[in-house]
């Protein structure tokens, strides 16, 4: 009877010291036991590092990477470089998952033959309750490109880097996550998923991220933005790879500038750039029915005044998503 492979949880942290012990305890809890937990200390200044030694020291399963800090990016892709599992997941240090994450996943991808698994994540507030509602499962198999589409078009899943099992092969051609910068997973999420030959997904809320209030997702900074526009331009350079579903990007796109857009001052460098941006995309997204009902609306207000829509689009857009 062949064993069942070896799927490798890569873990990064830095200043999650608050988190971790859940995160790690999540992880361990798994019902599927052929794992290998790597904990990629990126140089975090806080007791990080003996958490996770002590972790190791618990349990074998359990090597960590203590590295001088470089970012999540890095992080993650020394996991990569060091993963021994024929399978890669990610959960990042502050989140933490259901018992039967990896599980799940696993069995997704094989029951459907498929080198890429995806679940759904559910948000969680600092000093929150997480409360799961989940009815019976829906599954379903997506083609590469129809998972991209479905990616852009925020219905099935997002980029997110976490909530996804993806077989090592989708590594070897060298991706990897571009160093250095915040919405890494915007320019890596989307050459994996068209070098798979399929995307099984469920709709099970299996992963449980956590909304900080100190998250710098959540916080406007120059850099930020820079960085920002910089990923939007790598992907950009990538577009004749899914010219097919360009309203898809499109819509992803101009999602993410109204993101960054509703967090800047009005004098703000580069605030004109992302708003001209905006009214660019803004009538593809407001003629397209498969767009999200926000982004349309916001497209929407975006004619009717610029400070209308900084105004009334947040009391319309209740839950923060990227």
């Amino acid at each position: 009877m062949r064993e069942d492979p070896l799927i490798s949880v890569i873990v990064p942290c830095y200043k999650v010291e608050k988190y971790l012990p859940s995160c790690i305890e999540s992880i361990l809890r798994q019902t599927y036991g052929h794992i290998e937990v790597i904990i990629v200390d990126d140089g975090s200044p806080d007791k990080c590092g003996l958490i996770c030694d002590d972790y190791a020291e618990r349990d074998s399963r359990i090597r960590v990477i203590h590295k001088n800090n470089g970012g999540l990016s890095d992080a993650r892709n020394v996991g990569i470089d060091q993963a021994r599992g024929e399978w890669i997941t990610y959960i990042d240090g502050d989140d933490y998952v259901s018992d039967s994450y990896v599980e799940t996943l696993y069995t997704l991808a094989k029951d459907y033959g498929c080198d890429c698994s995806v679940c759904c994540f559910r948000s969680f507030k600092e000093g929150g309750k997480n409360v799961i509602s989940q009815t019976s499962p829906h599954k379903e198999m997506f083609s590469p490109m129809e998972a991209l589409k479905q990616m852009f078009y925020q219905k099935a899943f997002d980029h997110n880097a976490h909530s996804k099992l993806y077989h090592r092969r989708l590594f070897e051609s060298g991706i990897r996550y571009p160093l250095g910068m915040v919405f890494e997973d915007l320019a890596t999420t989307y050459k994996l998923l068209i070098q798979s030959n399929g995307v099984a997904y469920t709709d099970e809320q299996l992963y449980y991220y956590l909304l900080r209030a100190d998250s710098i997702e959540g916080t406007y900074t120059t850099q930020k933005v820079e960085d920002a526009l910089t990923i939007l331009k790598l992907v950009d350079e990538q577009v004749d790879i899914f010219k097919d579903i360009l309203k898809a990007y499109q819509c992803r796109k101009f999602s993410f500038l109204l993101h960054l857009f509703l967090a800047m001052p009005v004098k703000a460098n580069h605030y004109d750039e992302i708003k001209y941006s905006i009214i660019n995309l803004r009538r593809t997204v407001l003629l397209d029915s498969h767009a999200r009902k926000k982004a349309r609306a916001a497209a929407f207000l975006s004619y009717l005044g610029f400070g209308v829509l900084k105004c009334v689009f947040p009391l319309i857009n209740k839950r923060r998503r990227v």
